[in-house]
């Protein structure tokens, strides 16, 4: 090693016995201990880890308070990546443990002898069900069907209570329907229900314990066969030892089974569920892991640089008497680096404790214990690097103090600004006073302000994007014309393919006479008519899927032209060409993994008919048309290939705002009990999105507050560094004169700065990013179109928050300071 130390023994014991570096390092005896040759050219020289050690050690005795705060914010930090990294994982896995045993496709209308083959199929396993309708009671439905042993495995229903119905006078009920209709029945007693063929009495032998809306009642197959001579069933099928199985495999090879027992392509719909759940989207969870963990890698850093630098320009002294008698600014950085690991060593186990229990009460169907091992063991070495880094620039503040520095350096002197000032009279105001600490390390300041800042900018961004949303505006789109919808169909067409749907219409409720009774309803202003369809779509990538189609008519050409991307919009082009238009919403790339474009070609399968249409026209997702939007198909077109005379798939009804729960009501009574007619209102769907909202609004806040705690934290440092610091000062004022209001006083006024520095920088950036995100995320429609609206509430928390925080900090710092007497401050730090 290039320094040596020529400082002799003796001087070295003197010059220890005037300062406090004994007390806070226990540095001479350190020497003594490890040293032993009187010149000192040990421990300062070849292997110096041992002390260096050991300082690092003394060094944490002696600032406990620092210490505290920054394991919590270490530990902080490394529970938050842990469970947000858990969380992401765990659902990934609990998603391919619920796939696994479900069933992939449903192949409608097949009858008894397509089953018994498919059921002696070695390769599918095979559910069987029949639907025998809807049954109206009050203001939702019961669905009535039949199921096997084998499709309470593959829907993955919880174990039933009791057993399947086996003879006619047998049910099996969910719990929902009981708790909903008030009964509270028991295996073996008896129930009257209407299943569609008047009130009768039925044994109940079983309750399916699921809940959800979920109003279901079972029935036998003997019950079935009685009603119907040949009844059509739907057989749930799951491809044996498919696990790990990508869904084009699984696809092809269904497909090719169906083939085989000549079932129609279009009689077999895929579980859009089951894919969804086997969906691996590593990808889009380690972006939003990236993107989480930044933020929070962030404010840790940031706490944690700051409470080191202010650590370390509160003891410039005693580095500098370290460097008087030898130690170079190499040994200076390893001292701060040990302390960084010492404080790592226990804020992330901590941490990564708290995350891995987080994460198992979010998710704890996706447990897993290497996975759990793996990501503990990532964290930990990301914050551990976090740490570090955060403490580079304090360790080289430390090697750069000069030796002079233990001779002129005065706590808090540093702070001081040392430049020349053209002011030679200050008023000693309580404000003023206040000012001059709030400026004196502007480093420290900006740094404070910085941290709590960012839970500002990012509380602004969130919420100002939250507030903008419209549940209203966003159930309008679908409720353009009126209050009231009613849609052809058991919970709406979507509920159905093609040809179930064809058989719907052919017997259509929404008839002309019907219309007219409903605008014979006290408070019904309108109804607006809707013509399409179902159609089975086969998509460029293969998929087949039922679509709502909508009719396109010379009454909507001038809406859909209005709202048009691409492409065109005129009728008798699209006559001329079997040309479609439809919406730019995100489904067809995230659910059929296409990305749609003008001169795609279609196939339209249905009834047995096939039309290849093509794709001449996009219009935008927010169209306020009131359909479903998904597809528009000239009604010319469709007419041919739905030879149907009626294809009104749903009303809109307009009624005056005071009267629609009374039409609605009375709506209700003129539908019949047993016809599938699916009823719902604009604030069904108001609710709806706002429940929806709110699943995205709390885990976003909570994670605000969670940044907002390191804020805090470095807050609580600065104030309390200025107050350990400025005793002695502080002391000299109150001898000279000030009064203990114009102490609390100064300090009041001195948090406020922080506070306004804070509410600035927040409301500033806040808003612009907030301004961006509404403009980003309405051009993608995730919301639909949202106007900025600034979040005052929020704002307005924030600041009384950060306000109560610093009059509870003055307050009790206040208290502290009567303790001691002006002798005793006075002579602090002296």
């Amino acid at each position: 090693m290039s320094e040596r130390c020529n400082i002799s023994p003796r001087f070295s014991m003197k010059f220890f016995g005037r300062c406090n570096i004994s007390r806070t390092f226990g540095f001479y005896n350190d020497l003594i201990k490890y040293g032993g040759d009187t010149t000192m050219t040990w421990p300062f020289e070849n292997d110096t880890s041992a002390i260096t050690k050991k300082l690092a050690k003394r060094n944490l005795k002696a600032d406990k308070s620092r210490n505290i705060l920054i394991i919590i914010t270490i530990a902080l930090a490394t529970c938050l990546i842990m469970t947000t990294t858990l969380y992401f994982f765990a659902s990934q896995r609990k998603s391919l443990n619920d796939a696994a045993g479900r069933y992939q496709a449903i192949i409608n209308e097949v009858d008894s002898d397509t089953i018994t083959k498919l059921v002696n199929d070695d390769r599918v396993q095979v559910g069987v069900s029949h639907l025998l309708g809807l049954v109206s009671y009050g203001d939702y439905k019961l669905t009535v069907r039949s199921m096997d042993e084998t499709l309470m495995k593959l829907a993955k229903y919880p174990d039933l209570e009791g057993e399947l119905p086996k003879s006619t006078n047998e049910i099996a009920i969910t719990k929902a329907f009981l708790d909903r209709a008030g009964l509270s029945k028991s295996i073996g007693d008896t129930i009257s229900l209407n299943l569609g063929d008047g009130e009768k009495d039925y044994t109940l032998c079983g309750i399916l314990p699921v809940e959800n809306s979920n109003y279901s009642v079972f029935v036998s197959q003997s019950y079935i066969e009685n009603k119907i001579s040949e009844p059509a069933y739907s057989a749930y099928i799951r491809l044996n030892e498919s696990d790990g199985w990508s869904k084009a495999a699984i696809q092809a090879e269904l497909s090719t089974l169906c083939r085989e027992l000549e079932i129609q392509p279009e009689q077999m719909q895929f579980s859009t569920y089951y894919f969804s759940l086997i969906e691996q989207r590593s990808s889009q969870y380690i972006t939003v892991i990236a993107f989480i963990s930044l933020i929070i890698a962030l404010a840790c850093t940031l706490v944690i640089y700051s409470l080191f630098y202010v650590s370390i320009a509160r003891k410039t002294k005693e580095y500098g008497k370290l460097r008087t008698i030898g130690a170079t600014g190499k040994q200076m950085k390893r001292i701060v680096f040990r302390e960084g690991f010492h404080l790592s060593r226990i804020g992330i186990p901590i941490g990564i404790l708290a995350g891995a229990i987080a994460g198992y009460v979010l998710v704890p169907q996706g447990w897993n214990t290497l996975m759990v091992f793996v990501i503990a063991a990532v964290t930990a070495l990301f914050v551990y690097l976090c740490v570090m880094i955060a403490v580079i620039k304090p360790a080289k503040i430390a090697a750069h103090v000069t030796p002079i520095e233990a001779v002129r350096y005065m706590a808090g002197n540093n702070d001081v600004m040392s430049n020349s000032t053209k002011v030679l009279h200050r008023s000693l105001s309580a404000k003023n006073l206040a000012f001059l600490n709030f400026a004196r390390n502007r480093k420290k300041t900006a740094l404070t302000i910085l941290s709590l800042g960012v839970c500002g900018i990012l509380l602004m961004a969130s919420s100002a994007y939250f507030n903008s949303i419209d549940p209203l505006a966003m159930a309008r789109r679908s409720f353009p014309y009126g209050e009231i919808r009613l849609e052809l169909g058991d919970y709406g067409p979507q509920a159905h393919n093609s040809e179930q749907y064809s058989e719907l219409q052919k017997l259509n409720l929404l008839t002309e006479d019907f219309r007219e009774s409903i605008l014979d309803i006290d408070g019904v202003e309108e109804i607006k008519e809707y013509q399409g369809t179902v159609l089975n779509v086969r998509m460029p990538t293969g998929d087949i899927e039922p679509i709502v189609s909508d009719a396109y008519t010379p009454s909507s050409q001038k809406l859909l032209e209005e709202y048009l991307i691409n492409g065109t919009a005129d009728l008798q082009e699209l006559l001329n060409n079997n040309g479609i238009i439809i919406e730019n919403g995100p489904q067809w790339k995230e659910t059929f993994g296409w990305d749609a474009a003008i001169g795609d070609e279609l196939l339209i399968e249905v009834g047995g008919q096939t039309l290849e249409v093509k794709v001449m026209g996009i219009v935008d997702a927010n169209i306020p048309y009131g359909g479903y939007d998904t597809l528009f198909i000239p009604l010319e077109m469709l007419s041919k290939i739905v030879p149907i005379e009626n294809l009104n798939y749903q009303f809109i009804v307009d009624t005056d705002d005071s009267k629609w729960a009374a039409a609605k009501d009375e709506i209700q009574k003129i539908i019949p009990p047993t016809s599938s007619l699916y009823v719902s209102t604009l604030n069904d769907w108001v609710e709806a999105y706002n429940e929806k909202l709110l699943n995205y609004r709390m885990p976003v806040y909570i994670f605000v507050m969670f940044i907002g705690v390191f804020g805090i934290i470095n807050l609580l440092n600065t104030l309390i560094t200025n107050i350990l610091t400025r005793k002695r000062e502080l002391g000299v004022l109150q001898a000279v004169g000030l009064s203990s209001k114009q102490l609390s006083k100064m300090l009041l006024i001195e948090g406020l700065f922080y506070t306004l520095g804070v509410l600035l920088l927040s409301i500033s950036c806040g808003t612009l990013i907030g301004y961006l995100l509404c403009t980003v995320f309405s051009a993608m429609s995730i919301f639909g179109k949202v106007s900025y609206h600034f979040p005052t509430v929020e704002m307005f928390s924030y600041f009384i928050l950060m306000l109560a925080v610093q009059m509870l900090f003055s307050y009790l710092a206040i208290r502290q300071i009567k303790k001691q007497s002006l002798v005793d401050q006075i002579r602090e730090l002296s």
